[in-house]
């Protein structure tokens, strides 16, 4: 038997095993991550992981699986690869070869995603493959349960260093960290309740595992310190807390009410520990002054070096000048301003610049620094990729999120019906609303790991929903 045959054979039982457990040991990987960071290794545990994840994948889809529609796998594999070979001569051309290798490493994370979403589609069609609900949800429960036991043994990190408000665990970015534990707590909360309400009987550590689970994300949303977190996961628990009760209104089941009284009680207990979080007390002293425009705390969040290279470019001025813009900057974190140097860099070049992006590093001849990070995802994509780059990269994703839309509609009373699918609906919702507003989720291979696999599990749920007779299906 060749190679390529040993490993159809071993894929074709044992390759959900392998995704499951490369999804439970996500939390391992972003600790030893943040280890690593902290040591200042050039190579860290998650980028290796990731990256050799990435070319797994590739390698899998072109020489080893085997399927009908295969090609388009392909021809959506070639066309990404073709743009990335364009994009780095264009590098080549404004910058040399060092230029080249140092956007080699931003692309690695960037294109993360597209490449795992191929494999996952690849291997779907090929076994009917897929990272299952069981995972994702050990996977969150583990992240949020790491939030709680650093705080609770006094070792966690901060997670804004510079105001000393939150707690981010074990693991070096908060922003990052948060956005998972926002994608994953809706699955792992729906994964607690049909534990909760399965048949058989259960011992008492199982009920103490569950009950510690569904704590641990009460308190994450509020301790880790981020709007993100705790706005998804509160928004989630209160909408589901009123599907509960209409659904409990209309069967009147066990299961029903057993979810009507978990999450009306995880509701009030987000909203209730907020007044004595870190993140009310960042957003007190920190957030809201900026919004009232404290001039001495303006100051000191802007750094020198964005001060520096931000002076002069339009964006800015549009901040300065106009009250709406000034208004969404401030909501957004500043975001926009840490932006305004490469936008102007983007807008001043010329057609090769709009067709294929600024890139990543700096280069002499944009005459500012461009190193500061584009935190809204599309934005980012825009400006660094080009529009070429957009169109293969975003409108893709942004396709896929109007198909949702489109395919809930076209069945709202079976997709209502199912607390699974809403779950996955609301979470792959959520990833999108995260990518075009805070970012850090496409182009970060931590979380696009999560938003790809609950974003398919939505694909799978709808087409196999789609197959069923039109009528109301509980979950």
């Amino acid at each position: 038997m060749s190679l390529v045959a040993k490993i159809r054979q071993f894929s074709a039982t044992r390759l959900p095993l392998v995704l499951g457990v490369y999804i439970v040991l996500q939390p391992l990987i972003d600790i030893l991550t943040a280890i690593g960071a902290m040591a200042e290794m050039d190579a860290t545990v998650g980028a290796v992981v990731r990256a050799a994840f990435m070319v797994l994948c590739f390698l899998y889809v072109v020489f080893i699986s085997h399927f009908k529609g295969k090609k388009w796998c392909i021809l959506v594999l070639g066309i990404i690869c073709a743009y990335l070979l364009v994009f780095l001569l264009w590098m080549y051309s404004l910058g040399g070869l060092s230029l080249c290798l140092e956007n080699i490493k931003e692309l690695a994370k960037v294109y993360f995603a597209p490449f795992v979403a191929v494999f996952l589609y690849a291997i779907y069609r090929e076994y009917g493959h897929m990272v299952s609900t069981r995972a994702i949800a050990i996977a969150g429960a583990i992240y949020v349960c790491v939030i709680v036991i650093a705080f609770v043994t006094g070792t966690s990190f901060v997670s804004y260093s510079n105001s000393g408000y939150g707690y981010k665990g074990w693991f070096y970015a908060a922003n990052e960290v948060s956005c998972i534990i926002a994608l994953t707590s809706p699955v792992t909360i729906y994964y607690c309740l049909k534990q909760i309400t399965a048949p058989g009987r259960r011992s008492w550590w199982q009920w103490a595992l569950i009950v510690f689970v569904l704590l641990s994300v009460i308190i994450s949303a509020n301790f880790i310190g981020t709007k993100i977190a705790f706005g998804i996961t509160l928004f989630y628990c209160f909408i589901a807390t009123i599907w509960s009760l209409v659904m409990f209104v209309k069967r009147r089941t066990y299961e029903y009410r057993v979810r009507l009284i978990v999450f009306a009680i995880m509701t009030a207990a987000i909203f209730s520990l907020y007044f004595f979080s870190p993140l009310q007390s960042y957003l007190n002293n920190i957030y809201m002054r900026l919004m009232q425009e404290d001039p001495e705390l303006i100051m000191a969040s802007w750094s020198r070096e964005i001060q520096e290279a931000s002076r002069g470019t339009w964006l800015r001025e549009l901040i300065n000048n106009n009250d709406v813009v000034k208004r969404i900057d401030q909501i957004l974190s500043r975001r926009l301003l840490s932006a305004s140097p490469s936008v102007q860099v983007f807008t001043d070049g010329g057609l090769m610049t709009k067709l294929f992006g600024i890139g990543y590093g700096n280069v002499e001849s944009y005459g500012r620094s461009i190193q500061f990070m584009i935190e809204i995802d599309p934005l980012g994509i825009l400006i660094r990729q080009g529009i070429v780059g957009f169109v293969l990269y975003f409108v893709p994703y942004m396709a896929f999120i109007v198909y949702a839309c489109v395919q809930f509609f076209r069945r709202p009373a079976q997709r209502l019906g199912s607390l699974k699918y809403c779950t996955y609906l609301y979470s792959t919702l959520a990833a999108f609303g995260i990518s075009v507003i805070a970012g850090h989720a496409l182009v970060s291979p931590a979380v696009s790991t999560f938003m790809l696999v609950i974003s398919f599990r939505l694909w799978v749920l709808t087409r196999e929903q789609n197959k069923l007779p039109r009528v109301d299906k509980g979950a």
